[in-house]
């Protein structure tokens, strides 16, 4: 496999090549090196192919029109899920602005979308959209697979995760700052989700917190994929794989978009059984994924050292 190591240890996994296939060599090699990164960073880069440029060029285009809507039909977007609707212009962070599509990986999802943002209908950007979270699902199950087989654990427990995964595709922009504003688009946090994988307009901005505290530029080339692993894996694993901190800090005169899918449990998150024994007892208690995630903007939540741990963690040595 035709791996290598870029920013500082981020390894890169090369999802292009074609020998890649469970059981080979090389998967396994891969498996191992997605392990390594993610139990000592929380993140790794997929290499991919599986978006073409005209796509990425139509996604990036389609969400330059988007973000162009009128304001009050962006705030239509509205969800009973945290996180899930409309965020933007906020004294906290006034460059940043996104949108979620709930229920991603399904066209019924999409469509519901797009139709709140233009009634009249919008087949293309429906179906560049549906096309786009698809092929970013295939990506989210295959690392997840990779996950599973790096532990040994039997994939039917992946399969079942899977089953019961939740997806949200969210859209970002970040404007420049003006003469009198800071250049922090968004300030340094780890995600709530499974996995988070962000695709970049080709602009940087989005930086990463290595294990030695060091903060390092992300690659927001086309064909580079970002996956980082959120708290709902650190609490799956028992603390072995770390949930990776990351900020935005607009750097380039032009604006910045890019794309997350976030994977989310449908049902009750735990830890897998064969991460507890003796010597490493049960640090969390099983949580409703959406639960953490209303609680995740409270004050309780903000002023903790770790929100995850202070939501649903049992042993402080954990």
């Amino acid at each position: 496999m035709n791996s290598q190591t870029a920013n500082f240890h981020v390894p890169v996994v090369d999802f292009t090549d074609e020998e890649l296939k469970p059981g080979s060599e090389k998967w396994y090699s891969a498996c191992q090196l997605i392990r390594g990164a993610l139990e000592e960073h929380g993140v790794f880069y997929a290499l991919c192919d599986k978006v073409p440029m005209e796509l990425y060029n139509s996604v990036f285009t389609l969400m330059e029109e988007l973000f162009d809507l009128p304001m009050e039909t962006k705030m239509q977007k509205t969800s009973d899920k945290p996180y899930h609707g409309y965020y933007g212009h906020s004294a906290l962070h006034p460059l940043y602005e996104s949108l979620g599509i709930n229920d991603a990986s399904t066209m019924e999802g999409v469509k519901k979308f797009t139709n709140l943002m233009w009634p009249a209908g919008y087949n293309h950007f429906c179906e560049i959209l549906s096309l786009y979270a698809k092929l970013l699902v295939e990506l989210d199950h295959i690392s997840k697979r990779m996950v599973f087989d790096s532990y040994g654990l039997d994939q039917r427990h992946c399969d079942s995760l899977l089953e019961s995964t939740d997806y949200m595709l969210r859209s970002f922009k970040y404007r420049l700052p003006r003469k009198d504003e800071t250049n922090l688009g968004l300030h340094a946090h780890t995600d709530t989700s499974f996995f988070t994988i962000l695709h970049q307009n080709n602009v940087n901005g989005l930086q990463v917190k290595l294990k030695n505290g060091e903060w390092i530029d992300s690659d927001p080339s086309p064909f580079m994929f970002l996956i980082l692993a959120g708290d709902a894996f650190k609490v799956w694993s028992n603390d072995r794989i770390k949930g990776c901190e990351h900020r935005v800090i607009i750097s380039e005169k032009k604006e910045r978009y890019s794309m997350g899918l976030f994977s989310l449990g449908g049902k009750i998150v735990e830890t897998q059984q064969e991460f507890i024994d003796e010597e490493h007892p049960r640090c969390y208690k099983p949580f409703d994924h959406y639960e953490y995630l209303r609680f995740y903007p409270t004050e309780k939540a903000i002023k903790s050292h770790s929100r995850i741990k202070a939501f649903c963690g049992i042993h402080d040595e954990c």
